[in-house]
């Protein structure tokens, strides 16, 4: 088992073999509840900087983080859910087969970096990106949106057989969509 977790954190064929055989998806969910907890979690950091009255004691300290917990999980499947339709598209578009399972199952395989990246992200957008915790925020991040490209790029690769440009196009499309679309919807 934890050479499916090495695997998954280096982006090795073998567990996107996995996924097209649909023998990924239980790690693909734990993957994806994880980054849901962690954004949560995030969400919760944030919210204490601007309500520090938020209730935390007694039973509070247990039902208070179990709720952004669980919002943060909402809010990362339904995020999944629009990223899964952007990579479909970016797929089909270069030539790969496609598959809403499959993708789903890839995507929370490549989850791993966005335990990172989503919840620093959330964080940094209350920071203003000029202060000191900005800087170590963005520069926290820029790896781990590397990590994310070079993880996608190769799941495209294996199991939806496009080449190595046509697959960094296809993951660079997708980036740019996906930071375009958060732009539209911020307040």
């Amino acid at each position: 088992m934890t050479d499916i977790y090495k695997g998954m954190l280096v982006g090795d064929n073998q567990v996107f073999q996995m996924a097209m055989r649909g023998k990924a998806r239980k790690y693909a969910l734990v993957n994806i509840v994880v980054l849901g907890i962690f954004f949560g979690l995030s969400n919760l950091l944030a919210t204490l900087r601007t309500t520090p009255e938020l209730p935390l004691n007694d039973k509070f300290a247990i039902i208070t983080p179990l709720l952004f917990s669980g919002a943060g999980i909402v809010i990362i499947c339904g995020a999944l859910i629009a990223f899964t339709m952007i990579y479909w598209a970016a797929a089909r578009a270069f030539g790969g087969m496609g598959g809403l399972g499959l993708i789903l199952d890839l995507i929370g395989l490549v989850a791993i970096p966005f335990w990172i990246l989503a919840p620093l992200l959330n964080y940094f957008i209350r920071f203003p990106p000029e202060s000191p915790a900005g800087y170590i925020l963005m520069a926290a991040m820029i790896p781990a949106f590397f990590w994310s490209f070079k993880l996608l790029r190769q799941s495209l690769m294996a199991a939806q057989g496009l080449g190595a440009t046509k697959a960094t196009v296809a993951v660079a499309a997708m980036w740019i969509f996906s930071i375009s679309s958060i732009y539209v919807f911020l307040p």
